[in-house]
């Protein structure tokens, strides 16, 4: 699916950058917003860092619900989302809060052609952390509330890469700011290519698959993933490989139409010196336009360290 955005003329200073690509994930069902292209300066968030914990609520295993404060109203149900590039709320949310419009975005999907809303929020709140002036975008969030029945919206990369963020995933907790834990650190970029343009709020870590011939590829770091997926247009399995000999096929549901995918079971993957065995990979059969080659789930570690700052995650930091 394609997104593009149309801001009102004052705002467009540079019309060939207003142009942005609508993520949609095959395997869990994820309808999600994904808006690479940054937009205007006017819109940038201006954010704050001090050190704290909060609690956040996980629902199966793997997406965390915060509650967020919106233009001092609130609490309100977010899902926190380190694979949207843009925050997305919903349309009553967006009429709640009076949020000014400033541009529209045109998805165009298989089956359907829709305009989407751009409002500009004046502050985004979770916990004392805090961002101000976001254009984010206006969405029914279908998908997100059928896997998380009461959210009002998502915090994506805009809100989150303006912080240092601990994430655990047995205490149910976020710790933004302090000092970086011990443990390896392993590059990751934030920007990546998509059809030769260039996209942004990204989280882009390179994987090593443990097979025969050592493929190194670059998979997107995901809270908003349940299982590590590879998009058959970057990996293509080679059937000659142990982990490719044995596939599981099945239909899984997406919008209207089944996709079709391949599970290989027990990989073991490797980032840096860090080794997670055992993994069910999923390789979809349908040609998916992205900027990286897949997903990586964060919830597939206990603990993880993503500095913004530094441009570097620590994947289980000890306790």
């Amino acid at each position: 699916m394609m997104l593009t955005v149309r801001l009102p003329p004052d705002r467009c200073c540079r019309p060939n950058r207003c142009r942005s690509l609508c993520r949609f994930r095959p395997i869990t069902g994820f309808l999600l917003l994904a808006l690479l292209f940054a937009l205007p300066g006017a819109l940038a968030a201006q954010v704050r860092q001090p050190g704290e914990i909060i609690r956040f609520r996980l629902r199966d295993g793997y997406l965390i619900v915060v509650q967020t404060m919106v233009n001092g109203s609130g609490p309100f149900s977010f899902l926190l989302d380190t694979g949207a590039t843009r925050t997305v709320i919903d349309p009553e949310l967006a009429r709640q809060l009076q949020a000014p419009v400033v541009g529209e975005a045109s998805l165009t999907g298989i089956l359907h052609v829709r305009q989407d809303e751009l409002v500009r929020l004046e502050n985004v709140r979770l916990g004392v952390v805090s961002a101000s002036g976001l254009g984010v975008i206006v969405d029914k969030l279908v998908r997100q509330k059928t896997l998380a029945p009461g959210i009002r919206g998502v915090l994506g990369e805009d809100f989150l890469s303006g912080f240092d963020i601990l994430i655990d995933y047995k205490q149910h907790s976020l710790q933004f700011g302090g000092a970086p834990p011990t443990g390896e650190r392993c590059r990751f970029e934030t920007t990546g290519q998509y059809h030769g343009s260039p996209t942004t709020n990204r989280l882009l870590i390179p994987v090593e698959l443990m097979d025969p011939s050592g493929t190194t590829v670059q998979l997107q770091l995901d809270t908003g993933a349940k299982t590590p997926e590879l998009f058959p247009a970057g990996y293509d399995a080679d059937r000659s490989q142990p982990w490719a000999s044995q596939p599981w096929s099945g239909s899984v549901a997406t919008t209207s139409v089944a996709d079709v995918v391949t599970i290989h079971s027990s990989i073991t993957i490797r980032i840096g010196n860090v080794m997670i065995p055992g993994l069910d990979v999923v390789q979809s059969r349908r040609s998916v336009a992205f900027d990286s080659v897949g997903l990586l789930p964060a919830s597939i570690f206990h603990r993880i360290y993503i500095s913004h700052s530094g441009g570097f995650v620590v994947l289980n930091p000890a306790e």
